[in-house]
């Protein structure tokens, strides 16, 4: 059912047990999925693992050429290195690139086969319930998808046959605020002043970085306000970094024993690597059980012949972990230090730190947080994936109006909710994407003007909304351009902000060629990021 047609059901109509409105969260290591139920008032995840008790699933497709056939998931993940598979991980990390690979024979495209791994992940509904009808579906979506990434993504739900039910991407820190503060006193009693100051800080330890954001948290009868006070990321200390060095640490123990002093075959090493890399996906956590502190470990390669075991030291896992504990430490420190709020932020003013991410497994990092925030309420979120799709749930079903009156709103003063750009009237240059952090370096676009140049220039500034729909926010007259006849003024114009709220305008001339060589001209201009 088209979710435009669910949202003008009926409040009675909406609580039929076959509608569900699904929180789906597709992560570049692993996916979950939650539906919201109407009925109870609350989001309920979906077990992708099959009655296994792991509720996430990676995200991996697998083609089998022997048989023919597609299969996805943990199977997918376990069976590398089998045979003549071909194993495609990291699919969203992908999106945006517009990337096709080989497989048999022909070119499949990324988002096609994303499109194919939503598609299996949503039959599950159908195993809840098998008269099951999808009315509405909210995703998340990571903070550093582009323009392009979210287009292919939108394809990707169209090849699933789930475009109509797809009501929006949503970040997914914003689902997972929206979890949490639906169960911590989102609603303040009605007619009473907002509490002020408080401050929440979200560290998602995900697969590609450390993600750190600091929230100013404002409520008002039925409405809480989040509100962004920084945002920083550092791809030093993601998860598939650590992963890598895990497997590189196993490699290690697997060449010197299948050598023993001998060089390997490169289709040698290369099946080790894959073996290791299935190997370390299901032993990984047993470097940071906390055990292994006090005493040695031993770990069983049963994939080798013949099989061998390796006795693991406590100080190697304290070497493995010292630099990403530094580096953790760090980044918090960053995200306090550079935030936006008028005075300086320090550990003791966060009340509230939520831990989400497959990185909060590993009990160095739980230590690291509680070490850090001794006095704050600390939410570890034992599956991150649980919580992001049920939060995604919430969203969804308050899209469509299935869940209360009570609104999250949040503020992002960090991330562009539009393009910002040029426009003639009919044309559109955006110079800085929708999603990009002000506050990052934005390189310059070159325009070539397709008419004469008199010696003046105006240019209109927009910015675009989601809809396309455009918002001027100034003009700018460009004096003492060098007379040239139609397309032979070509300028280089860049975008750099001051703030959330302000930005300069700098535009330098770049010549055409030798008949129409450069000429040091330069203007520079401050703007407000407000429609007119």
């Amino acid at each position: 059912m088209n979710w435009k047609k669910y949202k003008s059901l009926s409040m009675a109509e909406k609580q039929n047990e076959s509608y569900y409105i699904i929180g789906l969260d597709l992560g570049n290591d692993s996916s979950g999925m939650a539906f919201y139920n109407v009925a109870q008032g609350a989001p309920e995840t979906i077990d992708l693992s099959g009655g296994y008790g792991k509720p996430s699933v990676p995200t991996v497709m697998q083609y089998i050429a022997d048989s023919k056939e597609w299969v996805f998931g943990e199977y997918a993940m376990l069976n590398r290195g089998a045979g003549k598979e071909l194993t495609i991980s990291s699919l969203m990390e992908r999106l945006g690139q517009f990337d096709y690979i080989d497989v048999d024979r022909r070119s499949v495209s990324v988002a096609g086969i994303l499109g194919m791994f939503i598609k299996e992940i949503l039959s599950n509904v159908k195993s809840i319930n098998p008269k099951a009808e999808i009315v509405g579906i909210v995703a998340t979506v990571p903070a550093y998808f582009s323009e392009q990434a979210y287009e292919e993504l939108q394809r990707a739900f169209k090849i699933a046959g789930y475009d109509k039910e797809l009501i929006g991407l949503v970040p997914d820190r914003e689902c997972v605020l929206a979890h949490y503060f639906r169960g911590h006193n989102e609603v303040a009693v009605p007619g009473e002043a907002a509490p002020m100051g408080g401050y929440t800080l979200l560290l998602d330890f995900g697969a590609r970085e450390l993600r750190g954001g600091l929230y100013q948290v404002t409520r008002m009868d039925d409405k809480t306000t989040v509100a962004s006070m920084s945002s920083l990321f550092s791809g030093e200390i993601g998860m598939s970094k650590i992963n890598a060095d895990v497997a590189a640490f196993y490699e290690n123990f697997v060449i010197t024993e299948m050598g023993k002093g001998k060089p390997l075959s490169t289709d040698k090493m290369r099946q080790i690597k894959e073996h290791v890399a299935a190997f370390a996906h299901q032993h990984k956590d047993i470097l940071f059980q906390k055990g292994i502190r006090q005493k040695p470990v031993k770990v069983y390669f049963n994939f080798c012949y013949p099989p061998f075991q390796q006795t693991i030291t406590a100080e190697q896992i304290q070497n493995l972990i010292k630099p990403y504990a530094r580096r953790f430490d760090a980044f918090v420190q960053d995200v306090l230090d550079k935030s936006i709020c008028d005075k300086a932020i320090t550990h003791d003013d966060v009340d509230t730190v939520l831990c989400v991410g497959g990185g909060f497994e590993m009990l160095w990092a739980k230590d690291a947080v509680a070490a850090l925030f001794p006095n704050a309420k600390v939410q570890f979120y034992k599956n991150s994936k649980m919580v992001t799709s049920e939060g995604a749930a919430i969203v969804a079903a308050r899209a469509l109006g299935a869940a209360g009156t009570s609104q999250l709103v949040l503020e992002d003063k960090h991330q562009l909710t539009c393009d910002i750009g040029l426009t003639d009237g009919e044309n559109f240059l955006p110079l800085v994407d929708r999603n990009a952090f002000w506050w990052q370096p934005h390189p310059p676009k070159l325009v070539i003007v397709n008419r004469e140049v008199d010696g003046e220039l105006g240019l209109s500034l927009c910015m675009r909304e989601m809809g396309g729909d455009l918002h001027s926010i100034g003009k700018l007259l460009l004096s003492g351009l060098p007379v040239r006849p139609k397309g032979t003024t070509r300028l280089e114009i860049g975008l750099s902000f001051v703030s959330n709220a302000e930005a300069i305008v700098t535009v330098r001339d770049k010549g055409f060629g030798e008949l129409f060589p450069r000429v040091d001209y330069e203007r520079v201009a401050q703007v407000k990021l407000e429609a007119e």
